[in-house]
This record gives structure tokens, C-alpha cells and sequence, in this order.
């Protein structure tokens, strides 16, 4: 070989040396699990510089989990974007289908979570947290891992009710006694379909048809229900414990009683498939399920932590009773049958 071909080569060889490899896929960062993980994640975003978290957690819990990934990362800046579950889930829809990548990490119910996976609108991920939860926290392919608990009590008027009197029993809420002062949230339907695929068609179609001609309240919005009950304008109430909880504590004469099994449902946070920031969403997707992180956030705010290790203040509110989930599959497959049968048999009985 010639001189100048030799120095041809070498500088090829340079040129090649030199040019950066080919940047990681969002697929890649999401999935890596090397030992330099921390380290890769914390270099990306840093570049990055940014968070877009769109959820449907209200600003008082959403914002200070954001201000606590701040402060562990000070190098980014976070954006919130918080409405109900329908809306988020709406943008997010309709930002996607226009090629705009906005959001990173999208916080809402599993179900939710489950409709955007079907859409090929998620990436699955991996964290070493989500070893320490309970499987049916976590999404079996790895698209979401549930970030707080819902369970559905049964709310009472303290001045109403006394303790001992209260209905101890799912089948106590069919009681004569207890006509005309039930309050059952209208769009429980998930809570409706898991408690009839628990006790199956004979009992459960028993039990709701009956509940349905017990002369029952309805009414929308937790919140709303909340109040409602506190200031003994409904006796007894189907609500969230994290509804009540924040009343109870404020002085409202409420508490509950958990008839078992307790319907759970668990919101959880998932990754966008085109997340403009993934190595920011991975250490956000790690924040939010550590039991130093955000599930130590989400507990100091009366919310009910997944993490096994962060018990909730107080442990009543997951602890002590048995529990079954709300299955997203299963909800969505099944929703427009069960729909018809809560309508027919509740909705509408009265």
C-alpha cells in the first residue's frame, strides 16, 4: 500500500472513530437494565432538562411529587398538565395521533392505561422498583406499575350512625333498616363488574338486584359525595377512603367501615411511546415508585401508597382487610355488558 493510500486510510479510520454512535431508542433507555443504568438516565436527562407529566391527581398531591423530583434532580424542570382521567386521556389522543410529543409520563386509572396500551400508544419499561410490589400492581408486560390505591368503603354519618349500628357486611346494605339512606356513586361500575366476577352470576346478580330496590341514592363525584355525607344530608355512602380520611381528619363527623372484600383500584403511571424526555421519564417512573420518593410524598398527603415498604397515615386505609382489584382487561372486554346490567338492575330499579 502506498503512502497516500495509507493516509487515506488513516484518515477513514479517524473520521470513523470520531463520529458518535447512533443515539439510543426510546425502547432501548426504557428497557436497559446495565449497571450504569443510574448513571445513563441522570447523563440523559441532563440534557433533557425536562419533565411534561400529564395525570389526573389533584394539584395538592401532583405538585409536591413534582417539587421532590426537583429538588433529588435539580437540573430539571418539571411541567404539569392535570385534569380528569377522560381529558388527559383525550389530549394525550389526540396530541399522539398528531405527531406532537408533549407528554412523558401519563398518570390515570389502569383501565385508561389499558386502552392507550391497545392503541400502541405506551412503551413498556423497566424499573428495579417494581420487583418490591405486588404483581397485580404491576402490568404483566411491563406498561405501568400502579402508584397509589383507591379503595371503595362504606362511608357513614357519625351523627347518623353509630359505630356498632353501622352495616358490617355487603349483605347488610339489603336490609329494610337501611331503605331510602344509601348513597351508591353513579359510575361504579368497575366497582359493580369486580364484585360480580368475585361472587359470580347467581350471588352477585342477587345482591345488586336487590341493593338496586332498596330504595338507594345516586349521585357523581367523590368529592361531592364526601360533603354530602359530612353534613348529614346522606346517612351511609359507597366512596373513596381517601376521600374521607382528609374529612375525618378536618373534623367532618365521618368515618367507614370496609366490607370485604374491598374493591381497590389502582391509578398508575405508564411512558409515552414518543416521550421527548425518556431518560427523564425513567427517573421519574423510579421517583414516583420509590419508598423514599414519591410514595414517601404520597403518604405525608393522607394518600394511600402501593410501595409495600410506606405504610399509609393511617394504616387503615390499606392494611387490615382483604382486598380485590379492579382488572383494566377485564373492564374494558367485558364494560358494555356489565354497563347494561348496573343500569338495569341499579340505575334504573329504583
Amino acid at each position: 500500500m502506498s503512502p497516500k493510500e495509507l493516509l487515506r486510510l488513516s484518515v477513514v479510520v479517524m473520521l470513523f472513530s470520531i463520529t458518535p454512535a447512533a443515539a439510543a431508542t426510546i425502547s432501548e433507555i426504557a428497557q436497559y437494565k446495565g449497571a450504569d443504568r443510574q448513571e445513563k438516565l441522570e447523563r440523559g436527562a441532563q440534557e433533557e432538562k425536562e419533565l411534561n407529566f400529564y395525570t389526573s391527581i389533584n394539584t395538592n398531591t401532583s405538585m409536591p411529587i413534582l417539587q421532590a423530583f426537583e429538588k433529588q434532580y435539580p437540573f430539571i424542570k418539571t411541567k404539569l398538565t392535570r385534569m380528569d382521567s377522560e381529558r388527559v386521556v383525550n389530549r394525550f389522543t389526540t396530541e399522539y395521533a398528531a405527531k406532537r410529543a408533549v407528554a412523558d409520563v401519563i398518570d390515570v386509572g389502569n383501565f385508561e392505561l389499558e386502552y392507550l396500551r391497545r392503541k400502541g400508544m405506551l412503551q413498556s419499561f423497566y424499573t428495579p422498583v417494581a420487583a418490591n410490589f405486588d404483581k397485580r400492581l404491576v402490568q404483566p408486560d411491563g406498561f405501568w406499575v400502579a402508584t397509589r390505591y383507591s379503595f371503595i368503603v362504606l362511608g357513614y354519618n357519625t351523627k347518623l350512625v353509630k359505630a356498632q349500628e353501622a352495616p358490617k357486611a355487603y349483605d347488610d346494605l339489603i336490609d329494610p333498616l337501611w331503605n331510602g339512606k344509601i348513597t351508591i356513586e353513579r359510575n361504579y361500575v368497575d366497582w359493580f363488574m369486580t364484585l360480580m366476577k368475585h361472587w359470580g352470576p347467581e350471588k352477585g346478580g342477587n345482591f345488586f338486584r336487590r341493593l338496586g330496590k332498596n330504595g338507594i341514592k345516586l349521585r357523581e363525584g367523590q368529592t361531592l359525595i364526601g360533603q354530602v355525607l359530612g353534613s348529614g344530608d346522606d346517612t351511609l355512602a359507597t366512596t373513596s377512603n381517601n376521600t374521607l380520611e382528609p374529612l375525618q381528619r378536618k373534623g367532618a363527623p365521618v368515618d367507614w367501615v370496609n366490607l370485604e372484600p374491598v374493591v381497590g383500584k389502582t391509578p398508575s403511571s405508564g411512558l409515552s411511546r414518543n416521550a421527548p424526555n425518556p431518560h427523564t421519564a425513567m427517573l421519574f417512573l423510579d421517583f414516583i415508585l420509590s419508598k423514599d420518593g414519591g410514595q414517601k410524598v404520597i403518604q405525608s398527603l393522607n394518600n394511600t401508597p402501593t410501595h409495600p415498604q410506606v405504610p399509609p397515615d393511617p394504616p387503615r386505609l390499606r392494611d387490615g382487610f382483604r382486598s380485590i382489584i379492579v382488572d383494566p382487561v377485564k373492564y374494558i372486554d367485558e364494560l358494555d355488558s356489565y354497563q347494561k346490567l348496573w343500569m338495569d338492575w341499579v340505575v334504573n330499579a329504583r
